[in-house]
Formats: C-alpha cells, sequence, structure tokens
C-alpha cells in the first residue's frame, strides 16, 4: 500500500497528464473546425475561379512567419494527378494563393484577349 508520500507525487503526475490531455484534446478540436472552414473557403475559390471541384487530401498550420495560416492539398475531383495547393488565412478564411496545373485556367481568362 502507498504511503501518504507516494500518493501525493502520483497524484500531481495524474492530475497533470489529465490536464494535458484535455488541452491536446481541446486544441484538436479547434484545429480541426479550423481545417473544415479553411476547406469550405478553397471549395469555393476554385469553383468561382477556375470552375472545378477539388478534393483536399492535406493540411498543414504553417509556422508562425505566416501567421494564422493553413496550407491545403489535394487534387481535381476525379483526377489525383491534377494536384492543387491553397493557402488560407483562418482570421479571414480567404484564400491567400491557390496554385492548380498548367493546364488549368481561370474562368475569367476566356474573356481576355
Amino acid at each position: 500500500m502507498l504511503d501518504h508520500k507516494r500518493r501525493s507525487p502520483l497524484a500531481v503526475l495524474f492530475t497533470f497528464s489529465l490536464i494535458i490531455v484535455l488541452l491536446s484534446a481541446c486544441m484538436h478540436s479547434e484545429q480541426k473546425e479550423i481545417v473544415e472552414k479553411a476547406e469550405i473557403a478553397s471549395l469555393t475559390y476554385f469553383k468561382e475561379t477556375y470552375g472545378i471541384d477539388v478534393e483536399f487530401t492535406g493540411h498543414r498550420f504553417i509556422p508562425s512567419d505566416l501567421p494564422h495560416t493553413v496550407s491545403l492539398t489535394g487534387h481535381v475531383k476525379g483526377n489525383k494527378s491534377q494536384e492543387i495547393f491553397a493557402m488560407v488565412d483562418y482570421d479571414t478564411y480567404e484564400v491567400k494563393t491557390g496554385s492548380v496545373p498548367d493546364d488549368i485556367q481561370p474562368l475569367n481568362s476566356m474573356y481576355e484577349d
């Protein structure tokens, strides 16, 4: 049986571990919500700018030199070889950069010349 001196550090360790797990779960939930909103903004961007539907396959939160930015990667729906990329400011959910294969032109370029 554990004496009083051993229970106290064990209780502190258990409590500390529980707090870390709970904070981690909250942060994960917040990041998941950010990614979902960034994906919605990017789906709209690619549809309105290029007339394409896309599927996202990955994301990454950008280091602090580009604050509040998440990058999304994926491909044109139905064609995994046509990769796309977007960088989204998750304060405003504005797509700052969008990249598509060279053979996909912006919709407004059809009217230029």
